[in-house]
């Protein structure tokens, strides 16, 4: 088991990426702590992680809060007596272009998906530099790294996450502490199943522009995860993975052999 005997922090675990994450470190033997703002999605998937015999427990917890960020870090610790892998992964997405989205909504959508993946950060890192040791993986996306109509919020967020997991990981890489990202493309988590249904001309476009013709299922990001929190990634530092089926090593531009994907 590639994580025995470590701790791992997994927040917005409720469902989707985060979800498969939490079950995946547990499955090689880590114990986590399943933090989301959805009490029922998280009891649910701490109850699968026992009946298959992992170890996980529950907190419910608004990431926005500085307070409740710092109880997340404690309540591990209390439980567990360490923490060894933090992966910041909730987010809350406001759509809209620049120029029309509110003030509310930009700062919510910056509280959630980047202040909060610092303070986390932060707080995570007290107990790691005690331990010489750590690793932090905080989920980012293909959207940090281009740009996508009516997502600005999003763009910007994740761009920042990008960005912060590289300055984490060179100012602690000498205190025994790594910090990498994952960057998903299309996965099909609540929100875009959701989207799917509601909307299944995007759907159908959303497909045919990633060259693997499909959209990403969530365990196929907590692979990457776990690799990341693993020690076989001893020596991976301040990288984000991509992981989008071949969506951003494409320019974009028609073939210009006239023929499609397929050909």
């Amino acid at each position: 088991m590639r994580l025995k005997d470590k701790v791992a922090v997994v927040t917005g675990s409720g469902s989707g990426i985060g979800e498969a994450t939490a079950k995946r470190l547990a499955a090689e033997g880590a114990a986590v702590v399943v933090v989301d703002l959805n009490q029922e999605g998280a009891n649910r998937v701490a109850d699968e992680i026992r009946k298959a015999g992992g170890t996980a427990d529950v907190l419910h917890a608004n990431v926005g809060s500085p307070q409740e960020l710092e109880n997340m870090i404690r309540f591990a610790t209390d439980k567990f007596g360490r923490l060894d892998i933090l992966h910041n992964n909730a987010i809350r997405l406001y759509t809209g272009r620049v120029g029309e989205m509110s003030l509310e909504h930009w700062r919510k959508a910056v509280d959630i998906g980047l202040t909060s993946y610092w303070y986390a950060t932060r707080c995570a890192l007290q107990v790691m530099v005690g331990q010489r040791k750590g690793a932090i993986i905080n989920t980012g996306s293909v959207s940090g790294l281009a740009g996508d109509y009516g997502l600005g919020a999003y763009n910007a967020i994740k761009a920042g996450v990008i960005n912060l997991t590289r300055a984490t990981a060179i100012e602690y890489a000498r205190k025994g502490i790594r910090c990498n990202a994952v960057c998903p493309g299309a996965i099909l988590t609540p929100p875009i199943l959701k989207s799917r249904r509601s909307q299944p001309e995007l759907a159908r476009q959303t497909e045919a522009a990633i060259p693997m013709g499909r959209y990403g299922e969530p365990i196929e990001i907590a692979n990457v995860v776990l690799f990341l929190a693993s020690d076989e990634a001893s020596y991976v530092n301040g990288t984000c993975i991509v992981a989008d089926g071949g969506l951003t090593a494409h320019t974009g531009i028609p073939s210009v052999a006239g023929s499609g994907p397929d050909w």
